[in-house]
Parts: C-alpha cells; structure tokens; sequence
C-alpha cells in the first residue's frame, strides 16, 4: 500500500494566532532518558471563542493547569503533532503545562538532545515543540525566563538565553541556574546547554562604552582552538557598528561548540550553539578554508543578533528576510576584511555550483516559496545565497549610502517585530524617495535562473556601441504562472587596449544618473543600450562583479575572452572571462572526444601564471579550470564520464606545458615562507603553493613534490593539500600517507572528516570500495552529522563516483539515505537532494535511479523530509 503524503502548508492561508504567549517560564530537571519540564504561560488572548492549538510532538504528558485549575480531560484533545484546549477564558489567563522528554533517544537532534554528554537545543524551524506545548510558530514573540536544575557533577555549566539573574546549590548533589532574556522572541530562537564544559573568556568594549562579556564554551582540552573563533566574535562585532551603526543589546555574549549539530551554527539570542566545525581552530588540525569559514560563520551568526532576532520572520515563508540579508551582511564582513574580488568569486562559485542547480532541478523554489511539507528542507541555497544575491542588487540599485538608510529604516520600523519580506523593501523605499521596487519584488516570487542572450556590435564609424539584451526564465519546480521580466541592474564597462575603461555616455535613456556608475538597468524582455563617442575598438566586460544571478550567452569571441583575462580591470570579469573560455573549450572536447587544448587559451593561461601584479589567492582562483559539475550544468544530458575525461586530459596538458612554471612559483614560495600566518597575504601564498602541487600532480615528480610536503609539514593546509595529490592522483605513497594521518589525528573527529572527505572525494573507481570499507571505520559514526556528511556526503557530491555508469554509486547513496533516515531525517534530506539532477541523467542511470528512489517512497514510516524531496524528484 502507497504511503500517505503528508499535508502541505501554504503561503496563501497564513493567519495571525488566536493567541499569543507574551511571556513564558520555564522549569528544567534536566535527566538523561526523563526530563521533566514545567512552563507556566501568561496568554494573551486576540480572538476569545477560539481553541487554542499547542504544538508538541513526541511529549509525555503529565498535566494542564489555567489560573491554577487542573483542566479536565475533555477539554484536552491530543493528535501527534498537537494539544488542542477547549472551554477557555475569555480573557487574558495563566496556563501551567507539566511533560516529560527523553533527551538521550533524540537522534534527530531537533528540540532537547543528550550527545557526548551535553544537553543541547535545537529549536529552528520547529524543534521546541519537541520540549514543551507551545505555539511554536514565529510570529509568537514571548520574553523568555529559565529555571535549570541539574546534577552539578554531570552539568557544571547551566546556560540560557540573556542574562544570568540567579544561581546556587540544592540537595542531592545538584545546582541550579536562571537566565532571562527581556527581549522577546519566537520559540526557534530559544536555547539550552547544560554539561561540563571548558570556557574561553574575553570582553568588548561598545560604541557607547558597555563592556561585553564574551564567552565561547567547548569540551575540555579544546580551549586552546578557540582564539580565532573569539578574535572573529570581536570583529564582526566591531564591524556592525562601523559599517551598520548596530551595537550589542546584552550584557553577555555566548558561544557554545558541540560535535552533533544538524547545521553549521544558530543564531539564538545571546547564545550561539555552533557545530564545532565553525569554532576550532588551530594551524596543526584546520586548513585556511576552516580559519575563513570560521570568520564567516561567526560573523553571520552574531549578525543575525539584529537582522533575524531583534527583527524577525512573520512565518516560514519569510525565512530569506533574515538569512537572504544576513548572507550578504556576512559576505559584505568577510570582503572587507579580505581580498573583495576573491570573496565575491568564491561566493558566486557558491551559488552556481549549488543554487544554480537546484534552480533547474525538480525542487526548485523562489526565494520566497508559497508552499512546503517539511521546513527543514528550505534551508536551502535559494533561501540564502539566492536571498542574498536579491538583496546585493538591492544595494547596486541604491548606492552603499541609499542602502545604509533603508536598514536604519528598517530598524526604526519594526524593532522587535515578526515582519515580511514586503516590510523589507518597503524600508528601503521609503528611505529613498519611495523608490519603485514593484517590478523588483518579481525576485522574490519568480523561481529559475534567468537567462540572458546578449549581443554586442559597434560602429567605429559613427562612434556607437550597442548592447542588444533579451532576458527570459523557464517555468521550473512545477510553476504554473506566465513568467514576467525580472528588474536587473546591470554593472559593465567598455574595456579599451589599454586596459582602462571607455568613458559612458548613453543614448535616449532616463537612467543616464546610474550609467555614471556604470549601471544599467533591464526591466523589459528586450532592452537595447547605446552608447556614443566610442570611436577606438573595445571590448565590453558584462555583468560585472555579477551584479544579477543570471546565465549568459553573448557573442563575445574568444580573442575578446582571452584579452579581458589578462587586461580587464574587473578582477571578477577577469575570472570570468576565463571561466567562461574553459567552459566553451572543454564542451568542445566533451563533443569531439579531443585532448587538445586551444593555443590562444593556453597562452592566455600562462599569461596569468607569469602575470607579477594579481596577488596569489586571486592568481590561484584564475588557474583553477572548470568542474565536472560546471560543465554538466550546461549539458542537455549530463555527460560525466566525457566531461571527466576533458577536464583530465586539458589538466594534465597545461600542468605539462607549464611545469617549469608551476615549478618555479612552487619553490619561491616554499623556500620564502616565514611564521604561519592567518591573513590573506600568507593564506593567498599557501593557495597557490597547493595549486602548484596539484598540477605538478601530473607530472613525473608527483609523488617527489607531495611526499616530501606532506613530511614536511608543519600546517593543516600544506598537509591535507599534499594528501589530496597523493590520494586523488594514486601517487606510490598514497597508502603510507592515509596511515600516517589516520595514526596522528585517529582521535581528533574534526581532523578525520577530511580523512574521510579527501578518500572519498577521489574521483578514481576504486574510491567506491575505499568508502564501503571506511563505513566500517572506527572513526565513523553514522548518528554523527558531520560524519555522515564528509563521507557519505562527499560521495553523494562526487559526481564521478555518484554517476558511475554501473549504477553502483546510486544504489549506495540511495541505501545510505534509507538507514540514515531512521536516525535523522534532516541529513537523510540532504543526502537525497544528490538525485536533484535525475531528469539529465542518461537514461540508463535514470531508470537506476528512478527505481532506487520508489524504493524510497514506498518506506512505511518515510520521514517528511525525505518525502518531500524524493516526491518532488520523481514527479
């Protein structure tokens, strides 16, 4: 028999609640497998007559009291997802709700969990509803007091949201600790941990002169990983005020590390419960990229302080209000405090190799979705990265300063307030000049990835330069309704011989004001753009810094490709540009089966290799060809293996080619490191040192080059850099090296996820049997997240080794997403979003996965979050 599918939600039929629980205290006795939790409620009542409607699932129930009077039971309806009460006060009353949970079964880790002897929360989306009854819905805003008791041998350390207002000792060996947070907030929001615990201690001093006090809680002995997450926590605190005026509202600020998270951190109110992948840190057990995402993750969870928790979502649809805008608030952080061209092209690398593809798969979604089954499923890269890129064009349309005084606006409107994402834009009209974003709101509404056919032609003779533009967007995710244009502003320049850029002046247009900043804007499915008095050739650099999230095609010629590699003064349209001259090449290769690679390419290659004035970070992006999954985003029928062999053989010939170059760069470097350093000058030289080696990984003196670094060194980096080459290249040493790893870092679980990542990242055919025998690790653990995610999750996005022809890669992740399911529903989800690309399989591998997916669905018991994403896939 078919399951059931579970209900959906929708945007159209939100309605405000019957009531609201302005505030809540909340009682704790905290035991492993029985936790008793008592909250009393003050209720406010909006609509008397009405039910009230409590969320809880998998609660033991004891009782339900209102102004002090036990409830009788016929008032009292249960369901699996709800308590419905009947026969209420009219006005406003106290309830009093008593229910036991069982922290130590919670393998879903959503509401109160016990892992690695921490309690732990987490309450975003719908997790509180798994402590307590409550309206767990965020446009529920309650000031939130809690009362922990717990064994204070066991549990030494008792935290909360806000300020701690009391403390002390109790019979039986136990203590107890209360925390009240005077800002309301909704329930996702909310947060406990309790454990025993090693504390890092600093402080920050506000723009106005209030000392915070900075706390970062992590298990014993890590303490010393911690300085880079605390100098992050101080920057990013003293960038908000710089850059956005927003100061620390708190007396303390708080940062707790656990192994067993679902995300990559949580933005609660005063305290943050981050996976401790985005804490520790140190040059012996993290790469520059922990040290940078450490940075980034920091600074966007503290952000969120304003732009999520001081101002919130009315209802999940609006959950790109906060992250969509804290994305960019964060990317904007790590930009100015490192290369900007370098940020933004990995961003963009971000949102094409994940976004881009989910815009064309079956759960394709707007930033602002009209409907889900399991919310979980919608944090996706749409909801924030998308989110982010809509509100980057927000800020090219208005200037930093215009910008500036739509969050003031934003800020002095709805303080403290659950909002919508038309509040957002509406802030930043009215602050101005009730700027028209009726067509620009399109955005948040219209799912898919637009397109652009561009075309470009020139008149020397009477000194004009046209720029012809049509725009469209297919229906993706099921849409229905007629495609409208989107509102784009458009960043571009004319590039002359030179270098320099061309002076615009635009013909018959309104919007001459913005072309000063070399903006365009399109609004209509055709545009034409004209520009006078250029009377020497150029050659157009389009869309830059990717001032729209858009695809294009224009007739662009690789001679104008291969002059803006090395003359554009764009760094991004310089990155591009070569992007985009790989693309074109290897899809050629793809076609033909050719191993050649073009000459103009190739000298415009080894022109960046020898070009002295890019630093190294951004010389290193520049050299870094194509993936398997940028080329098969443009492939009517994903052709991996063909895509896989052109990457192979373009690598290998340009490594050849260039190897004395490669070599030269390699050991300057080597021999003119200084202290390890974390600052985009060093990171930038180890980055390319690495790049260097994993050319060089093709050559006779692979495993010369990769041995002697990965004995040599003396930074996380440089080692894991060299055993990539090592594994992903089946270099002579490769066995000695994963042992001599494993035997160093065997009890380090953070280290081990790229242990496990780099085996099962080769692309190599034997890398399917490498990962069947590391499930059976000692260092595995399938309840473990990040676990899961660096093997299992590195395989499933291993798109050699997924797609394998013998249909073996499906069926594995298809049997991981089954057992993984049983534990957590969240990492299941994920791992199934590896079949979002079902639809350009070839066919063979389609019918594979098709019948694995069936398999699925037909679960009794099948989680809504893994049922969501498979129905969608195979509808």
């Amino acid at each position: 028999m078919k399951n059931e599918a579970p209900l959906i939600k929708y945007l159209k039929d939100y309605q405000a609640p019957h009531y609201l629980i302005e505030k809540i205290y909340l009682e704790f006795s905290l035991a492993d497998e029985d936790t008793l939790v008592k909250s009393t409620m003050d209720v406010k009542v909006k609509n008397a007559g009405e039910k009230l409607v409590l969320d809880g699932e998998e609660l033991i129930f004891i009782s339900a009291k209102i102004n002090g009077e036990e409830l009788a039971k016929d008032s009292l309806v249960f369901t699996n997802e709800t308590l419905t009460i009947s026969n209420l006060p009219t006005t406003d009353f106290v309830l009093e709700i008593q229910n036991r949970v069982n922290p130590k079964a919670n393998t879903a880790l959503d509401g109160l969990y016990k892992s690695s002897g921490i309690f732990c929360t987490q309450n975003e989306p719908e997790g509180f509803r798994r402590i307590t009854y409550f309206i767990d819905r965020p446009d529920n805003l309650s000031v939130y007091t809690t009362k922990i008791i717990a064994d204070k041998k066991q549990c030494p350390i008792l935290l909360s949201n806000g300020n701690l207002i009391e403390s002390g000792e109790l019979d039986n060996g136990k203590h107890f600790a209360v925390w009240n947070d005077p800002f309301p907030k909704p329930a996702y929001l909310y947060a406990l941990v309790a454990g025993d615990l090693g504390l890092v201690q600093d402080s920050f001093t506000t723009m106005s002169g209030r000392v915070i006090d900075l706390r970062i809680y992590v298990d014993k002995g890590n303490e010393s990983k911690c300085h880079h997450a605390m100098e992050s926590l101080k920057k990013s605190m003293k960038w908000d005020e710089d850059r956005f005026g927003l100061e620390y509202d708190l007396d303390i600020y708080m940062v707790v590390a656990v192994d067993s998270f679902n995300m990559g951190a949580m933005e609660n109110k005063g305290l943050n419960i981050f996976n401790s992948a985005y804490v520790l840190a140190d040059k012996e057990t993290a790469t520059d990229d922990n040290f940078y995402g450490i940075e980034s993750v920091i600074g966007h969870e503290y952000f969120h302080n304003w732009t999520g928790n001081r101002v919130t979502c009315r209802d999940w649809f609006q959950l790109t209000l906060k992250e969509g805008l804290t994305v960019f608030r964060d990317q904007e952080f790590s930009a100015d405090l490192n290369s900007r061209a370098v940020c933004r092209i990995n961003d963009v690398n971000g949102l094409r190799g994940f976004q881009f593809a989910e815009d064309a798969g079956p759960t394709a979604h707007p930033i602002k979705p009209k409907s889900y089954i399991e919310m979980n499923n919608f944090y996706t890269s749409t909801i924030y990265e998308k989110g982010s890129e809509v509100i980057r064009m927000i800020y090219t349309i208005l200037g930093p300063e215009g910008f500036r005084k739509g969050m003031d606006k934003y800020f002095e409107l709805f303080d403290g307030s659950a909002v919508t994402t038309e509040d957002f834009v509406h802030a930043m009209s009215v602050a101005n000049g009730n700027y028209d974003f009726s067509q620009f709101k399109l955005w948040y509404d219209q799912a898919g990835t637009p397109k652009l056919d561009v075309n470009f032609s020139h008149d020397i003779s009477t000194g004009e330069f046209k720029i012809s533009v049509k725009q469209s967007c297919e229906k993706v995710g099921g849409e229905t309704i007629e495609k409208k244009p989107f509102h784009m502003p458009i960043k571009l320049g004319l590039v002359k011989a030179n270098g320099e850029d061309h002076f615009l002046t635009l013909k018959d247009r309104a919007d001459q004001r913005d072309i000063s900043r070399g903006i365009v804007h399109l609004k209509n499915e055709v545009e034409e753009f004209i520009f006078t008095e250029v009377a020497e050739k150029v050659v157009p650099s389009f869309n830059r810094d990717f001032s729209a999230p858009v695809k294009i095609k224009s007739n662009t010629t690789k001679e104008d490709l291969a002059f803006l590699m090395s003359n554009d003064s764009n760094e991004f349209n310089r990155y591009e540009s070569f992007m985009t001259y790989a693309k074109e090449l290897l899809q050629e290769m793809v076609k033909t089966g050719s191993t050649n690679v073009e000459e103009k390419f190739a000298l415009a290659f080894g022109k960046i290799i020898t070009d002295d004035k890019i630093d190294d970070d951004f010389k290193s992006l520049c050299l870094t060809l194509p993936s398997i999954s940028d080329l098969v985003q443009d492939q009517e029928i994903h052709a991996y293996t063909e895509s896989k062999k052109a990457i192979d053989a373009m690598t290998k010939n340009l490594a050849l080619r260039y190897e004395d170059e490669f070599i030269k760069i390699y050991n300057s470097i080597v021999s003119n490191e200084g202290e390890f350093k974390v600052d985009a000058k060093s990171m930038g030289q180890r980055k390319l040192k690495n790049l260097c080696l994993t050319y060089l990984g093709e050559s006779s003196k692979a495993n010369e080059f990769a041995s002697k670094q990965f004995k040599a060194a003396t930074n996380m980096t440089d080692l894991l850099g060299a055993l990539k080459v090592i594994v992903h290249n089946n270099l002579a040493s490769k066995a000695e090296c994963l042992e001599s790893f494993y035997s160093r870092f065997k009890d380090q679980t953070l280290v081990m996820q790229k242990w496990l990542g780099v085996q099962a990242g080769s692309e190599d055919d034997s890398t399917y049997e490498t990962v069947l025998k590391l499930l059976e690790s000692d260092v595995y653990d399938k309840t473990v997240p990040n676990l899961v995610r660096a093997l299992v999750g590195t395989f499933a996005g291993n798109k050699a080794q997924f797609n394998h022809e013998s249909g073996r890669g499906i069926k594995f992740v298809a049997s991981q997403i089954k057992e993984v399911d049983k534990i957590n529903p969240q990492v299941a989800s994920r791992l199934a979003s590896a079949f979002k690309g079902l639809k350009k399989m070839p066919v063979d591998l389609q019918k594979v996965a098709r019948a694995e997916l069936e398999t699925i669905i037909a679960i009794d018991g099948l989680s809504k979050n893994v049922y969501e994403i498979v129905s969608k896939t195979l509808a």
